[in-house]
């Protein structure tokens, strides 16, 4: 799974003997060593989540969620903060620089240019700065529970009343955003376009739940342009019966915007144009090219996933791409996006968790270990080419001997040769998660813990 690139160094070598003189060319092999591999537990004895992660531009790792005890590493308060905190990791992927706590207690985190982070939760949102210790600015508007920050500072927050707030980089008063809908699962901002973006569902009749993504101007917090959303009479009339939400939202490295969503049927509006209902997707709109990206032989209602890169100044959906799982006998089983992210190439990382099973479940190996078997709900981490035509990584996390359900995968960061992944492990019988590369903590320390690996990819 890692690369090795080497390089040769031309050295040209004078050798002058008298006024008479040659060259002799030496080939010096250079070797670029891959990102590390390491995978292990954080947390402490008491119940510790994740809700996010990210790699800074010098290889470090940054995590956030919740830990309310993380013994023998330097700490870090600010605004009299708790369990909720950033923790920082450095390039070698295993040594825990240090915790910075800033809140009760966060719900998600998001992080920026220049390696700013904005941290939400109860309390309401902080901003920080690259160096995570320097608060630029926090505003308490009430329970936040996502929240987004552009690549100029300007931030995007969620609130529980759906309301969407819209902050200037310094802070100061928000502009707010009524989205609408039955639910609000996720936003994203973009300082290239100008726009903030809203995604998640409708009820729009009492057997139909139907997706939307909606993009807002910040300036003035007008729509720009939405996508989906179509009424109950619209879908039906489409011949279309499935259930669709919107689950998550991202940036990519490449300016584009992710999406990810839910259905529980192939008969969905994710089969067609998110302007235009009645105009069925190419094949080049969406990509097929095995059973796991194609939803046939599905018998009754499954949690079918599907993702899709959008060109988030217009909302025209360049690429699309189903995901399910399949059981032993081949009919279509499901699985729940709860995280992605793209490189700058448009490589693409989804995480979430899974049910049986992912392609090549009963043989996957990871880090030269045989996997443990399957168990409902564990996570999985998945690398897809940019044009959606090939799976470069697919795979659980279960330890070998072990299971590892009810454990879902719920934030990813890559980069052009690595990944680094964030679960919440949920300890029960026999259950652990496939560790290496010496993390400080190989084993589960009590009550959920936070988990994370970070590994080269390879194409």
């Amino acid at each position: 799974m890692g690369r090795i690139f080497s390089l040769l160094l031309l050295v040209i070598v004078g050798l002058g003997v008298g006024r008479a003189q040659s060259t002799t060319t030496v080939f010096v092999p250079l070797v670029q060593t891959p990102p590390p591999t390491v995978a292990g537990y954080l947390g402490g004895a008491q119940n510790d989540t994740l809700v996010g992660v990210s790699i800074t531009s010098t290889g470090e790792l940054v995590l956030a969620g919740n830990l309310p005890s993380l013994a023998g590493v330097p700490e870090v308060v600010l605004l009299g903060g708790g369990a909720g905190a950033f923790i920082q990791i450095g390039a070698d992927g295993r040594s825990i620089s240090r915790v910075i706590r800033v809140a009760a207690t966060l719900n998600h985190a998001a992080f920026g240019g220049g390696g700013a982070a904005v941290g939400c939760g109860p309390n309401g949102v902080v901003v920080l700065d690259a160096d995570l210790t320097t608060v630029r600015w926090a505003a308490t508007p009430g329970e936040v529970v996502r929240c987004a920050i552009a690549l100029d500072g300007r931030v995007a927050a969620l609130l529980t009343t759906q309301t969407l707030l819209i902050y200037p980089a310094n802070g100061g008063s928000p502009l707010a955003v009524n989205v609408g809908g039955t639910a609000v699962r996720d936003i994203a901002i973009d300082a290239t376009t100008g726009l903030v973006f809203a995604t998640g569902y409708t009820q729009a009749a009492s057997d139909l739940k139907v997706a939307f993504l909606r993009a807002y101007r910040l300036h003035d917090g007008t729509l720009a342009w939405q996508r989906y959303g179509f009424s109950a009479g619209v879908v039906k009339g489409a011949g279309l019966a499935a259930d669709s939400e919107g689950r998550r939202l991202a940036m990519g490295g490449d300016g584009m915007l992710y999406v990810a969503g839910f259905t529980d049927g192939g008969n969905s509006i994710f089969g067609r144009d998110p302007a235009d209902i009645n105009r069925v997707l190419s094949t080049s709109e969406l990509i097929k090219y095995d059973s796991y990206n194609n939803p046939f032989n599905i018998s009754g209602a499954k949690s079918l996933a599907w993702y899709g890169r959008f060109d988030p100044a217009s909302g025209t959906l360049l690429r699309g791409q189903w995901l399910l799982t399949r059981l032993s006998d081949g009919k279509g089983n499901s699985i729940s996006i709860q995280g992605l992210a793209a490189a700058a190439d448009g490589t693409l990382a989804v995480v979430g968790s899974a049910a049986c099973c992912l392609q090549g479940r009963s043989t996957m190996q990871l880090f030269g270990q045989t996997l443990g078997s399957y168990e409902s709900g564990e996570p999985f981490v998945l690398i897809v080419h940019p044009a959606f035509t090939q799976r470069y990584v697919w795979t659980a996390l279960a330890a070998p001997g072990a299971t590892a359900g009810s454990s879902p995968a719920i934030a990813a960061a890559i980069t052009a040769d690595r990944i680094a992944v964030a679960v919440n492990f949920t300890p029960a019988g026999s259950r652990a998660l496939v560790t290496t590369g010496y993390p400080v903590f190989a084993t589960g320390l009590g009550g959920t813990d936070g988990y994370y690996v970070t590994m080269p990819w390879g194409r």
